[in-house]
């Protein structure tokens, strides 16, 4: 059915809009946006990317912000202004260090307590594999939704279906989820899962079944990132709503698809800052109208006393873990994500110096700066372990791989393509940090440039020409390194099996590495115990020489 929204103008929703008095409401006693008369009104809610944020938080500017027993008063209180509702999650609920210490149960609990009626998964959900997702999905009370994810694992396949159909007040809604393309690149599903990357063709299946079995109205939830929505929306006739995440925006548009078909898109954001409301007119004829909003979930909102109460001992349980002092930084440390992306940090280098101090035979460390988070400024002071559990909450243990000459200025190359601007080889979260090595990069020159298949390379475009020199250390000297000779170089179990776009890493033959054991913030926690009060500094691993403007992809020959 051909349908257009004439009331409700493509715009962008968010922060700004709100302040500007657009759909500027309150979540109690605010009047219905819709007649009360004639169409029923739905309210469509929605969260994504929680990231574990399941408790209260405080925010950049202080205030208390987020958690699920506001998100579950918040839909309590709209409920009441409305003829019917559902409660949606766009993916990556879980990750960090709550997720790898109790598998996913206080999280699903509370949002099965909350009443989500579904929720896709997300690339985080698959962090420390699809067993311990597996595992977490037993306290999930609700739906799980992904079309595109494809597993051989039966007990995997059984709890997450492709879609379903919902009855709201009289209407019935068709539901299916969709996985981002680059999963396989981005975590470590492992090699039970992957993703069909035809995303439209599968969304085109799902939508033809939906109808097929009823639904009036079709709403895709989707952790593919903005791009991908708006590429499904103009590729795919028939789905009403896109619920998106990924990408942690706020966003609200109309996009016109085939057949004259017009298919709103809404992101809420992220960390469970905000709630996604779209109140929508229901007729015979599916959504006549409709409105957006995203209500922040600040002190306001009031909170559910039941969730409040089950998630009390886990609040306590983490904040105990957190708050242990386990030695001091005499400076701030800056883990910034914009900055560990793009240069060396003091950051880095402690953490890749901490890898080194454990292993003492290696003779390199590398960590992937998308693997340290935080994404802030800690103040000077002590350093606690749920500071560390913060910046490395992966779960990653390091691996030790034997790599010639040759295959360390490679990774070098490809880290250097990091720093764009076109990103065809390895994205700005492949950044190195390291240690034992010093390298001069020249950013202008032209970088490494790959098509992939997944973790694979299917073609090397570029092979790259930014690195002007690697040195490695030879006792007291930094000597340049040789293409024959072996050395012994750090990386997390991610990287090693070609996370971020190293698929050199995972080509390296298994004879020529060794899995650890060892979580990679276990040498951390080691070394700041151990050299306490610490001060990190930079100290020249990584020099940047400009020529020019950061070089666009040149085709190799």
């Amino acid at each position: 059915m051909k349908r257009s929204y004439p009331l409700s103008p493509p715009m962008k929703v968010g922060l700004l809009l709100l302040a500007a008095g657009l759909l500027a409401l309150s979540v109690y006693g605010a009047a219905s946006l819709l007649p009360q008369e004639g169409p029923h009104e739905i309210a469509i809610m929605t969260t994504t990317d929680l990231h574990g944020h399941i408790f209260p938080y405080a925010n950049k500017t202080g205030a208390s912000i987020g958690g699920i027993e506001r998100i579950a008063r918040a839909k309590d209180a709209i409920a009441t202004e409305v003829d019917g509702w559902v409660l949606l999650s766009a993916g990556d609920d879980l990750t960090g260090p709550l997720y790898a210490t109790y598998g996913g149960e206080p999280e699903l609990e509370a949002m099965s307590l909350a009443g989500y009626t579904a929720a896709c998964p997300g690339n985080h959900e698959f962090d420390y594999g699809a067993a311990h997702y597996l595992n977490a999905t037993r306290h999930a009370g609700f739906p799980l939704l992904s079309a595109n994810l494809v597993t051989d694992d039966p007990a995997l396949a059984a709890v997450i279906r492709p879609s379903m159909v919902v009855e709201v007040d009289g209407t019935s809604i068709g539901l299916f989820g969709l996985i981002t393309p680059d999963l396989a690149l981005i975590t470590n599903p492992g090699p039970n899962v992957t993703v069909d990357p035809d995303y439209v063709g599968v969304a085109r299946g799902e939508v033809k079944t939906l109808r097929e079995e009823g639904a009036e109205i079709v709403v895709a939830l989707s952790h593919m990132g903005a791009a991908c929505d708006e590429d499904l929306a103009r590729q795919v006739e028939g789905i009403d709503l896109i619920v998106g995440g990924h990408d942690h925006t706020y966003l609200c548009e109309n996009v016109e698809g085939p057949g004259d078909w017009t298919t709103v898109i809404v992101h809420d954001g992220s960390q469970g800052e905000r709630l996604g409301v779209l109140r929508c007119a229901i007729t015979g004829d599916g959504i006549e109208d409709w409105q957006w909003e995203t209500v922040p979930m600040d002190d306001s909102v009031g909170y559910d006393r039941a969730i409040r109460e089950y998630l009390a001992p886990f609040q306590a349980a983490m904040k105990a873990q957190e708050q242990e002092a386990i030695g001091e930084s005499t400076v701030a440390v800056d883990a910034v994500k914009a900055h560990l992306r793009t240069r060396e940090m003091p950051l880095g280098d402690l953490i890749a110096d901490a890898w080194l101090a454990w292993f003492g035979e290696a003779d390199l460390a590398v960590v992937n700066s998308g693997g340290i988070r935080g994404d802030r400024v800690f103040p000077a002071g002590p350093v606690t372990h749920g500071m560390l559990a913060e910046i490395l909450p992966f779960g990653n243990e390091v691996v030790i791989v034997r790599m010639n000459g040759t295959e360390v200025r490679q990774i070098c190359e490809m880290s250097a393509s990091a720093l764009g601007p076109d990103f065809e080889g390895i994205q700005e979260s492949g950044f190195l940090q390291v240690g034992g090595v010093q390298m001069t990069i020249d950013p202008g020159r032209p970088a490494y440039a790959a098509v992939y298949n997944g973790k694979a390379v299917q073609e090397v475009v570029c092979k790259g020409a930014r690195v002007e020199s690697v040195l490695v250390r030879d006792g007291e000297a930094w000597v340049p390194v040789e293409d024959e000779a072996m050395y012994t170089v750090l990386v997390n179990e991610y990287m090693a099996e070609g996370g971020d776009g190293y698929a050199l890493f995972a080509g390296i033959p298994v004879e020529r590495k060794v899995r650890t054991g060892v979580k990679a913030i276990e040498p951390v926690e080691a070394y700041v115990r151990e050299y306490s009060p610490l001060t990190p500094v930079t100290d020249g691993r990584i020099t940047s020489v400009l020529s020019g403007p950061p070089s666009p992809v040149v085709v190799a020959t």
